[in-house]
C-alpha cells in the first residue's frame, strides 16, 4: 500500500495545490523541447524539420506554437518516408536543466522533402494579402498528440510573405504507459 505522507495546502487558502501533470514531468526530468525562427521569404524554400520516435514503449507526449509575422503555411505529416536527405541534427533541450535524461526523439533540421507520408495530421495556413500581410498570425496545439513509437514525422513551414520571421515551439513529455 503507498501511503500520500502529506498533501501540499496553500496557508492563504487552505486549498490543496496541485500541479498539472505536464508539469510534474518537468519536475521529473522527462519533459523536453526545441525552438527556434526562421526568417523566410517567398521565394525562400520551404524548411523542413524531420522528428523520429524511438522505438520504445516510452511515447512522447507532444504539442507546439508557431507564429509568423507574415502569411505562414505549415504542415505536419505522419508516416513519412522517402527524401528528406541533408539537414543537421537538433538536440532537444530537457526543461529541468538539472537533470542529465535526454530525449529518445531525434530531430534533423533543413531536410528536403519526403516522398510520401501516410496521415497528413495538419495543414494550416495564416494571414492576409495586401496591408494585413504583416501581421502575421499562428497556431498551436495545446491538445496533446501520443505520438505513434518508431515513427517519422515530418514539419514543414512555407513563407508567402517577404521577411517573414517564424517562430516555433514544440515540447513533450516521455512516458510509459502503466
Amino acid at each position: 500500500m503507498r501511503v500520500v505522507e502529506s498533501l501540499g495546502v496553500d496557508a492563504t487558502t487552505d486549498t490543496i495545490t496541485t500541479i498539472a501533470y505536464p508539469h510534474h514531468e518537468i519536475h521529473s526530468g522527462s519533459h523536453y523541447y526545441i525552438q527556434g525562427y526562421l526568417e523566410m521569404g517567398t521565394t525562400t524554400t520551404p524548411y523542413r524539420m524531420k522528428m523520429v520516435t524511438p522505438n520504445s514503449e516510452k511515447w512522447s507526449h507532444f504539442i507546439f506554437q508557431i507564429t509568423g509575422s507574415g502569411i505562414t503555411g505549415t504542415t505536419f505529416d505522419e508516416d513519412a518516408s522517402g527524401g528528406m536527405a541533408s539537414g543537421d541534427s537538433k538536440i532537444p533541450f530537457n526543461n529541468d536543466r538539472n537533470s542529465t535524461q535526454a530525449s529518445g526523439v531525434v530531430f534533423t533540421t533543413g531536410v528536403e522533402a519526403a516522398s510520401t507520408y501516410a496521415t497528413r495530421l495538419e495543414d494550416d495556413k495564416w494571414g492576409a494579402a495586401g496591408f494585413k500581410q504583416f501581421f502575421g498570425g499562428g497556431n498551436s496545439r495545446e491538445d496533446e498528440l501520443i505520438l505513434k513509437q518508431n515513427t517519422t514525422y515530418l514539419r514543414t513551414f512555407t513563407s508567402y510573405s517577404d521577411s517573414n520571421v517564424i517562430q516555433f515551439k514544440a515540447s513533450w513529455y516521455e512516458h510509459t504507459n502503466k
